[in-house]
C-alpha cells in the first residue's frame, strides 16, 4: 500500500460521551470532511473522520477496493468510538452520505442519528454510461479535476484522486441502489442536506429519499451558498450549527455547548 497523501490522514478529537463519526466520500479523503470535525471537537465532542479503505493513498489501492471494505472502514469507525462513547451520530458527504445511511439501516439500534450530505442515492445516467461503456478506459479523468465543480470558494481545495477507477465506479453505483433499497430499514432520527447549485449529485435526492427513510422523524435542509463539497465551502457553518441542534434533539446525553 502507498504511502498517505499529506493531510489525507484520518482524523480523531478525544471529547465528552457523544461520538461522531465523520465519512469522506468517493476518491476524497478524511481533509474533506474536517473543518466539520473541528467544528463539533471545538464544543466538546468526541469527532472520528476514518480514512476509507483505498482512499488517501493511490489509485492502484483504490482500484483493489470495493462496497465491502469502504462499509468495513464505518464500521471499524463505529467500533472505536463505542469504546468511549455511550451515545453516537454518524454524518457523512457524498458516498459518505450514502455510507452513514447504510450504517443507519444496519446499525440504527447503536445510533442516536445520522446525517447526509449530498449523499448519492438515486440512479446517475452519466455516471451509469460511462461505466457500462466498453470504451471507458480503465482509469479515467475525475469530473471533479476542474475544483470548481466541487465547491463556490475559490480557496478551497480538496484533496482527491485526480482519476477513477472504472470498476470502482462500477462497485459505487452497485453500492448506491444497495443503499437505496435499505432506506425503509433506515428508522433512526435523519437530517439530510442537499446543495441547490450542486453538479455532481443532484439535489433531487433530497426529496427522494425523504419519501423512502423508515422513519418519520427527518429533515430536509437546501443548502444554497454551496456546490457538491459544502464542507469546504460556504454551507459549512449552516452544516455545522444545523448538525449541532440534531445532536442537541437526539442525544441521550446532556449537551452542554
Amino acid at each position: 500500500m502507498a504511502a498517505v497523501m499529506p493531510g489525507a490522514g484520518a482524523f480523531f478529537f478525544e471529547g465528552n460521551e457523544i461520538g461522531c463519526l465523520l465519512i469522506h466520500g468517493f476518491t476524497g479523503t478524511p481533509q474533506n470532511i474536517r473543518p466539520l470535525g473541528d467544528f463539533l471537537a471545538r464544543r466538546g465532542f468526541t469527532v472520528l473522520g476514518p480514512r476509507l479503505a483505498g482512499h488517501g493513498t493511490s489509485v492502484d489501492d483504490m482500484e483493489q477496493t470495493g462496497p465491502e471494505d469502504w462499509i468495513a472502514s464505518c464500521n471499524a469507525g463505529l467500533d472505536q468510538l463505542k469504546q468511549s462513547c455511550s451515545t453516537l451520530f454518524a454524518i457523512g458527504i457524498s458516498m459518505g452520505g450514502t455510507l452513514a445511511l447504510h450504517l443507519g439501516a444496519t446499525r440504527g439500534s447503536e445510533l442516536a442519528g445520522v446525517g447526509c450530505i449530498n449523499g448519492p442515492l438515486m440512479d446517475m445516467p452519466d455516471f451509469e454510461a460511462v461505466a457500462n461503456d466498453p470504451q471507458t478506459p480503465a482509469r479515467f479523468p475525475a469530473p471533479w479535476t476542474n475544483p470548481r465543480i466541487l465547491t463556490k470558494d475559490l480557496n478551497a481545495a480538496g484533496i482527491t484522486y485526480s482519476e477513477i477507477p472504472k470498476v470502482c465506479l462500477q462497485q459505487g453505483l452497485r453500492l448506491f441502489k444497495q443503499v437505496q433499497g435499505e432506506l425503509g430499514q433506515v428508522r433512526v432520527p435523519t437530517i439530510l442536506f442537499y446543495s441547490r447549485d450542486d453538479a455532481i449529485v443532484t439535489p433531487q435526492n433530497g426529496p427522494f429519499i425523504m419519501e423512502r427513510l423508515g422513519t418519520s422523524d427527518k429533515t430536509l435542509v437546501e443548502l444554497t451558498d454551496s456546490a457538491h463539497e459544502a464542507t469546504l465551502d460556504f454551507d459549512l457553518e449552516r452544516i455545522g450549527l444545523e448538525w449541532l441542534a440534531f445532536i442537541r434533539a437526539h442525544s441521550r446525553q446532556p449537551v452542554g455547548v
